[in-house]
C-alpha cells in the first residue's frame, strides 16, 4: 500500500525556484510514490535541476533492481545529464562568454547565468558522475573498472572546485563553516541554516583525524581548528595532537553525548595537502596527465587565461543561495568519502595514485551538514547515514562486536524525519534495522512488514522480506526462516543460490520432512562461478548433503551450525538475546564433545568463542580461538575454509590487544593475518584488521 504523500498540483508546480520543485520531487519517491516522482520531473525537460532530480530517480530504481534494462536507461540519461552541464560550463562557451562579449552584455543580457546556476550546474555534473562509476562499477569487468576509476577521478576534481568556490563565498559572506559532529543530534533544519555562529557551544571532547587515505591517519587534529584552502596545494600546516577515537568501544555513546556541537571545516581534506609530496616522480606524471585530459580542468585553465567575471568580486549571490549551495556540495562529497574510507587498504595505493583522499568522519560529518539543507539531497543525506549505522557499521564490524553502536543516531534520523517521511518504506525499514541491532526483533519485524505493505516497489518488497528471513533467523526459529527464505528463493531475480542454502540449512536445522531443497541446492550451484557470492556458496555445498536422501542421515545440530556460521559471518551473532546466545553456546559446547564430524574444521570452536565474547567474558573466548588456531594448525593457509583460522586470529588478535600485558602478543598475531589469502570476506576482515591496528599505535 502506497503512502498517502499529498499529490503536487500543476499550480504548486509553477510556483517557487526550481529547487524547490526538486525537493517536492524526491519527496514524492521517498514517500513510495516512484511513477509520481519520475512523472513530476519530466514535467520540466528543460530545467537541469529537474532533470538531475529525474536521473536520481533513476539512478535508484536502477541500484535497487539490478535489471539491465534499467541500468542502461539510468547510465543514459545520467550521460545526458553530464553532456548538459559540460556544454554549460565547457571551454568553447568559456571563451566565447570571455572574448566574444562585452563587459555590458555581460551585466544586461538577461539569459546571462547567475553564479548560484553555475555553482549548482558544477554540483550537478559532479553528482551524475559518481553515480555514473557506482553504476559502470556493477559491471564487475576490469574494463568496467578502470572506466568507473577515471569517471570517480573527474568527479573529485568538480567537488574540490566547486567546494573551494563555495567556501570562499561563504566565509566572505558569513564566516567561518563549522560542521556538525558525526555523533547524530536532533535540530531542525532552520536552526543549522540561518547564517549566524554559535561560537558560544561548548567543544566536543574528541578529535578527528587529518585525512589521509581509505579512513585513516597517522596524524591527529584538534576538532575546532578551522582550516582553510590555499593556493598551494603544498603547503604544509602543523596540526595539533589530542585524543584519538577508538571505533571498537561505546566510548561516544555517553548520555552527554547527542548534542549538536561545532566541529572542523573540511577544507583541508579536499586540499590533498600532504599527498602529492609523497607520490614521486612517477605520481606527478600521472597527475599531470589525467589533469590535462580533464574537461573541468581544461576550463578552469582557461578561466585563467582569459579572465573574466571574479565570482566573489563582479557577481552577488544571497546568504542563504550559499547555504543551500554549501549543503548541496556537502552531500555528494561526504558521500564520496565516506565510500572511499570503506575501500580496503589493499586499493590504497590505487586510491592515491587517482589523487582521492578519504576519511571516514569527514563524510560523516559533511552528510550531518547536508541533511539539515533545504534542496533535494537533504533527505538523501538523512537516508545515506542510516544506511551507514544501520549496515555498514555491523557489516564491517566497525564498532566490533557492539553491533548496536549506531542505533541511536539511527533513532534520532529517523525521529526527525518523521514529520515529513512517517510512512516511507525506506525510512521505515531502517527502522527496522535499527530495531534489529538493538535486538528488539518482534519491533523490527512489525517495521520490515509496514514497509513491505506500504512500498509499491518490488525490490524494496523483497529487501523487507530479506529481512524479516533474517530476523526469525537471528530468533533461532528456523521453521519460520525457512518459509521466508524458500519465498525469496522463487522471487529473487540474481540472489537465486544464496537463499536455497539458506532454506535448505534452517530445514535441516528445523527438522522439517520435505528434504527436497537439498537437490536444489545442488543444481543451484552447477554453474560457473562468475563472482564472491557464488564461490561463497559453492565452498558450503561441499560440506552439504548431496540429495534428499543424504539430507536424512544428518543430524539438525549439523545444519544448526551452518546457520551459526552465517549468523557470524553476516556479524548478526550478537543481535540474538540473551537466551539465544545460550542456546547457540549450549549446542556448540555439545557438539565439540561429541564424536561426530563439524561441517568444518573448527567452526565451533569459532561460533563458541564469539558468543562468549558478545558476553564479555574475554577468557573463556580467548580459550576458544587459541584452541581453534591449534585444532587447524596443519590446515592450508590458502585452505577452502582458511576463514575459520583467518577470523579466529584476528578475534584472538583483538582480544589480546585490549590488555597491557598481551597488547605486543595481540598486535603481532594482527600483523601475521597476511598470510592467510583467497577466503571468504577476506577484503571485510583487512579492513577490521587494519582500523584495529591503526587504533593500537
Amino acid at each position: 500500500m502506497a503512502s498517502s504523500a499529498p499529490a503536487i498540483s500543476k499550480e504548486d508546480a509553477s510556483k517557487g525556484p526550481e529547487w524547490v520543485l526538486a525537493r517536492q520531487g524526491i519527496k514524492l519517491l521517498i514517500n513510495n510514490e516512484h511513477a509520481e516522482a519520475e512523472a513530476f520531473f519530466l514535467k520540466h525537460p528543460d530545467s537541469l535541476l529537474m532533470y538531475a532530480g529525474y536521473s536520481y530517480v533513476l539512478f535508484m530504481d536502477a541500484l535497487m533492481s539490478f535489471e539491465e534494462e534499467k541500468l542502461s536507461k539510468a547510465i543514459l540519461v545520467l550521460k545526458e545529464v553530464e553532456k548538459r552541464c559540460t556544454t554549460q560550463t565547457g571551454w568553447l562557451k568559456s571563451i566565447s562568454q570571455k572574448v566574444f562579449r562585452s563587459t555590458t552584455t555581460d551585466v544586461d543580457d538577461p539569459r546571462a547565468r547567475s553564479l548560484a546556476e553555475e555553482l549548482e550546474t558544477q554540483i550537478i555534473l559532479a553528482d551524475s558522475q559518481v553515480c555514473l562509476a557506482i553504476l559502470t562499477f556493477l559491471q564487475q569487468d576490469l574494463s568496467g573498472y578502470f572506466k568507473g576509476g577515471w569517471v570517480l577521478r573527474k568527479a573529485w576534481k568538480v567537488y574540490q572546485k566547486t567546494y573551494k568556490e563555495i567556501l570562499t563565498l561563504y566565509k566572505d559572506k558569513i564566516g567561518e563553516l563549522q560542521l556538525p559532529d558525526p555523533i547524530v543530534t536532533p535540530q531542525s533544519p532552520s536552526s543549522a541554516f540561518n547564517g549566524t555562529n554559535s561560537d558560544s557551544d561548548d567543544e566536543a571532547d574528541w578529535d578527528v583525524p587529518e585525512p589521509v587515505f581509505n579512513g585513516y591517519s597517522s596524524k591527529k587534529m584538534s576538532h575546532s581548528r578551522s582550516l582553510n584552502f590555499t593556493q598551494n596545494d603544498n603547503l604544509a600546516e602543523s596540526i595539533t595532537a589530542q585524543k584519538s577515537i577508538n571505533n571498537n568501544t561505546k566510548k561516544l555513546r555517553r548520555p552527554n553525548s547527542l548534542s549538536l556541537k561545532k566541529s572542523i571545516s573540511i577544507t583541508e581534506a579536499l586540499s590533498g595537502r600532504g599527498n602529492r609530496s609523497t607520490m614521486g616522480s612517477a605520481r606527478f606524471s600521472i597527475s599531470n596527465f589525467t589533469d590535462t585530459l580533464s574537461l573541468t580542468n581544461l576550463t578552469s585553465s582557461l578561466r585563467e587565461i582569459f579572465p573574466g567575471q571574479s565570482y566573489t568580486g563582479t557577481q552577488e549571490i544571497c546568504k542563504k543561495s550559499i547555504m543551500r549551495l554549501m549543503g548541496a556540495v556537502s552531500f555528494g562529497y561526504g558521500l564520496f568519502q565516506l565510500g572511499i574510507s570503506l575501500l580496503p587498504p589493499t586499493y590504497t595505493r590505487i586510491i592515491s595514485l587517482l589523487g582521492f583522499t578519504a576519511n571516514r568522519q569527514n563524510g560523516v560529518a559533511c552528510l550531518m551538514y547536508a541533511r539539515l539543507g533545504v534542496d533535494m539531497r537533504a533527505p538523501l543525506a538523512s537516508l545515506a547515514l542510516l544506511w551507514y549505522h544501520t549496515i555498514v557499521r555491523p557489516f564491517y564490524a566497525i564498532d566490533g562486536v557492539n553491533v548496536d553502536a549506531g542505533v541511536e543516531a539511527a533513532n534520532v534520523l529517523i525521529q526527525e524525519s518523521q514529520k515529513e517521511f512517517s510512512n516511507s518504506a525506506l525510512f521505515l525499514f531502517f527502522g527496522g534495522r535499527a530495531s534489529r541491532l538493538n535486538s528488539d526483533v518482534p519491533m523490527a519485524l512489525t517495521s520490515f512488514q509496514k514497509a513491505k505493505d506500504n512500498s509499491n516497489h518490488r525490490e524494496i518488497k523483497m529487501l523487507c522480506l530479506h529481512e524479516i528471513g533474517w530476523c526469525h533467523l537471528i530468533q533461532l526459529d528456523y521453521a519460520k526462516a525457512s518459509g521466508s527464505f524458500n519465498y525469496l528463493k522463487q522471487a529473487s531475480r540474481w540472489s537465486r543460490s544464496f537463499y536455497v542454502y539458506l532454506a535448505a540449512i534452517c530445514i535441516g536445522s528445523a527438522s522439517l520432512d520435505d528434504y527436497s531443497i537439498f537437490d536444489d541446492l545442488q543444481k543451484s550451484c552447477e554453474r560457473s562461478r562468475t563472482n564472491q557470492m557464488e564461490e561463497f556458496l559453492q565452498r558450503r555445498i561441499h560440506c552439504s548433503p548431496k540429495n534428499a536422501q543424504d539430507a536424512k542421515n544428518y543430524l539438525p545440530v549439523y545444519f544448526k551450525v551452518l546457520v551459526f556460521e552465517m549468523l557470524y559471518l553476516w556479524n548478526a551473532l550478537a543481535s540474538c538475546n540473551t537466551k539465544g546466545i545460550d542456546e547457540i553456546i549450549e549446542d556448540c559446547t555439545a557438539y565439540t564433545k561429541s564424536s561426530n564430524v563439524e561441517p568444518r574444521l573448527g567452526l565451533t570452536l569459532l561460533i563458541l568463542g564469539s558468543c562468549h565474547s558478545i558476553k564479555n567474558n574475554s577468557r573463556e573466548a580467548a580459550e576458544c580461538f587459541r584452541k581453534c588456531l591449534e585444532s587447524r594448525a596443519h590446515a592450508l593457509n590458502n585452505a577452502e575454509d582458511a576463514h575459520i583460522s583467518a577470523f579466529a586470529q584476528y578475534e584472538l588478535g583483538n582480544i589480546l590487544a585490549q590488555s597491557l600485558e598481551t597488547k605486543e602478543e595481540g598486535k603481532h598475531l594482527l600483523e601475521q593475518m597476511s598470510k592467510y589469502s583467497h577466503y571468504d570476506f577476506e577484503a571485510r576482515l583487512n579492513v577490521r584488521v587494519h582500523s584495529v591496528l591503526r587504533n593500537i599505535e
